[in-house]
């Protein structure tokens, strides 16, 4: 496990590592370049379940974003790999807020997760990856969230996003060739405010005001 630069976030915890999602903004795949000894098939996606336990030997109470470079519930991830990394946060002694975020919230078990796990879902707007959103208020959590990360278009005016209990917003970094439009940021606020959800804003947005809210 790794202290992590997510604002959101305290650690990152990647049982499982490497993605085939292909998204063109991906800033996990440098990762996998940069530190190939932590990717051992490369981007290939890969279980390595030595880490498992890594959580429970965390004794302080912390937020953990879970497989920060996979997807736990993309298409490709094995179920018995999703089943022990899911078995392992249930299990854990210590009472950690588990942060779970996918593109694939259709593909979410229909189980109750217990008051500590977050599940999300990434929005970027761009195309029809908006549907996530309906998506993910099936589920059964506590806490269902939406990334608006990297926010790369405007929120359809047909979306609601009164169902979510927190919602991330951030700019894609690295790159000057996509431009954040101030107004998709107010649109989400305006949305946020309407419906009391409590909202994150990186501070890459560069937003004037500082809004970083996190669940009770």
């Amino acid at each position: 496990m790794n202290r992590t630069r997510i604002e959101w976030t305290q650690w990152s915890w990647s049982p499982i590592v490497g993605c085939l999602h292909g998204c063109w903004y991906c800033y996990a795949r440098k990762f996998a370049i940069r530190f190939p000894k932590n990717f051992p098939n490369g981007f290939n996606p890969t279980f390595l379940p030595g880490r498992l336990k890594e959580p429970w030997e965390l004794k302080r109470p912390s937020k953990i974003f879970v497989c920060s470079v996979s997807d736990l519930f993309a298409p490709w991830t094995r179920p018995e790999w999703r089943d022990a990394v899911l078995e392992s946060i249930f299990k854990c002694p210590v009472k950690h807020t588990f942060q779970l975020l996918t593109k694939n919230p259709e593909r979410i078990p229909s189980i109750k997760f217990p008051p500590n796990i977050w599940v999300g879902t990434t929005v970027t707007n761009e195309g029809r990856d908006w549907v996530n959103i309906h998506e993910i208020t099936k589920v059964d959590a506590r806490v269902r969230f939406g990334s608006f990360e990297p926010l790369l278009g405007p929120l359809p005016k047909m979306v609601c996003l009164g169902e979510l209990q927190w919602i991330i917003v951030g700019k894609l970094t690295g790159s000057r060739g996509v431009k954040l439009e101030r107004r998709w940021v107010e649109d989400i606020i305006i949305e946020a405010k309407h419906h009391g959800i409590p909202l994150f804003i990186k501070n890459n947005v560069g937003w004037p005001v500082k809004i970083q809210e996190f669940p009770e």
